[in-house]
């Protein structure tokens, strides 16, 4: 059945940062939501890679469905992030406002993850509310699946337009005041991204290579920008499978023309 570990919920803001390990750095998780897309995610796959970074990529499992070329192309392109390394998170089924329809929730949080499994064969545990809503109905759902609240501390406020010359500089002031650990929230389904995500990278390593040469620099500046990967939640070591033979056996045959109202409810086998 489900994992039986409690849930952590992490969903740090400004005033709830994550004390670092270091005094030295500032660990910075990236995130990227509403994927994958087949025309932007993998130019920031590509990036991440250049670079040999990872992420955690949460996805909706409407964008994983349907029997279409383009519906198959993104299954793929999900197994690709996951076999580069990226973990790929559950971020719903239908990216709806959870607790304002509770009753969904275990359809929601389930059938996307049955998705993922049969898809990558890996558990998603770390798991993102749409919007970032959450209740008592919701947090109670995903302990009891083991699951991980990931919430995010560094906004770009992408609504205000799919431009990155506005999302750069929102950003990259978010980064000059981080106090803690920060978890940066991109959206992969933004023409913007793939622009803003080199420029965002490579202001960290400039500020990195800046510290690096001034000793003289005042404290707070000190703190260089360490990019972590999701084993800041889970343990470095592979993730447990839970029935993933049957999963593939049983969601895989129906999963192309899976209709909403038909998601899968995870189970063991």
């Amino acid at each position: 059945r489900f994992l039986k570990r409690k849930a952590q919920a992490f969903t740090p803001l400004a005033a709830q940062a994550t004390p670092l390990p270091s005094a030295q750095v500032h660990e910075l998780l990236l995130t990227f939501d509403d994927g994958p897309d087949l025309q932007t995610t993998p130019l920031v796959l590509r990036e991440l890679d250049k670079r040999g970074l990872k992420a955690v990529f949460f996805v909706n499992g409407k964008a994983l469905m349907g029997n279409k070329p383009a519906d198959r192309a993104r299954r793929h392109l999900l197994r690709k992030l996951a076999a580069h390394g990226h973990f790929v998170g559950n971020h719903s089924l239908t990216h709806k406002k959870l607790c304002l329809d509770q009753a969904s929730i275990p359809m929601e949080i389930d059938g996307n993850a049955e998705m993922i499994v049969a898809i990558t064969g890996v558990y998603p545990r770390l798991f993102r509310s749409p919007y970032g809503g959450t209740c008592q109905a919701l947090e109670a759902a995903l302990a009891e699946r083991g699951m991980i609240n990931v919430g995010w501390n560094i906004d770009p406020q992408e609504w205000r337009g799919d431009d990155a010359d506005t999302t750069v500089p929102v950003v990259l002031a978010q980064l000059e005041r981080l106090n803690g650990r920060g978890i940066l929230l991109l959206h992969d389904t933004k023409h913007s991204t793939p622009r803003a995500l080199p420029r965002i990278l490579d202001w960290i390593e400039s500020h990195n290579r800046r510290l690096r040469g001034d000793a003289n620099a005042p404290q707070q500046a000190q703190k260089a920008f360490e990019i972590v990967d999701y084993t800041v939640f889970l343990p470095a070591r592979p993730l447990p499978n839970i029935g993933v033979q049957w999963l593939l056996a049983s969601a895989m045959q129906g999963l192309s023309a899976l209709p909403l109202s038909q998601a899968p409810v995870v189970q063991g086998p």
